[in-house]
């Protein structure tokens, strides 16, 4: 029966880890070892200890959580002893296939719009933009409208700052499944010297784009596939 419940949990959906108590990780599943690749221990040690009840026990607590492209929606803290505690997350699940309208697409140089976009929007600023471009990247077809606009919310965040490193290169051995076809990843990331904070009113309007977006502290990243 403890195989059987071992095994249970190594082939969840839902990432399950198990801390001691200086927060090294003394066993994970699967999902945990994805998870992981994006999130850091001591990030997920810090959100079982924060969300842990005060006596021993297990607590269920609804919130929303992303780590790169994976979101979640509630997690599952508990720890019967000093020693050890078990963190388990709850993923957000879609069925809706991952689709795009071929005829809203236009053949265009990326960098032509990145151009556009930030000679428009800091009209009157200040900022200094170190730019790191892999120019390897072909014409690729977009949204233009759609990218332009998301664009745009990017830049009017940075406005004010001194500075920011602005890169965009192909992301290497990751792809994204559009129309049960494989296709290459562009990412675009603005690194700024302070913390990125207040981006829900980007996300709500970008949502239903073909563009995910992902902070982590200071760098705000876009990711959108490279349709040739």
């Amino acid at each position: 029966m403890e195989n059987f419940c071992e095994q249970l949990i190594e082939n969840d959906l839902n990432p399950f880890l198990l801390f001691d108590s200086n927060g090294k990780v003394k066993s994970y599943n699967k999902e945990a070892e994805f998870l992981l690749n994006f999130a850091s221990v001591k990030e997920l040690f810090d959100l079982a200890i924060t969300n842990a009840s005060k006596s021993f026990g297990f607590q269920h607590k609804y919130l929303t959580l992303k780590f790169n492209k994976q979101s979640y929606y509630a997690i599952l803290v508990g720890y019967i002893c000093e020693d050890e505690i078990a963190l388990r997350l709850y993923k957000v699940i879609s069925i809706q296939a991952n689709t795009i309208d071929s005829k809203q697409l236009k053949s265009v140089n990326i960098f032509s719009l990145i151009d556009l976009s930030k000679n428009s929007n800091l009209l009157n600023s200040n900022l200094q933009i170190n730019e790191l471009y892999d120019i390897s990247i072909p014409e690729m077809k977009l949204n233009i409208n759609q990218f332009l606009l998301c664009l745009n919310e990017c830049f009017s965040i940075f406005k004010d700052d001194d500075e920011v490193t602005l890169k965009v290169q192909i992301k290497i051995g990751e792809y994204e499944i559009i129309n049960q076809t494989k296709y290459k990843i562009i990412a675009i990331e603005f690194i700024s010297y302070k913390l990125i904070e207040n981006i829900k009113e980007l996300e709500h309007k970008i949502s239903g784009y073909n563009i995910n977006i992902f902070i982590n502290k200071n760098i705000l990243k876009l990711e959108l596939p490279m349709i040739l």
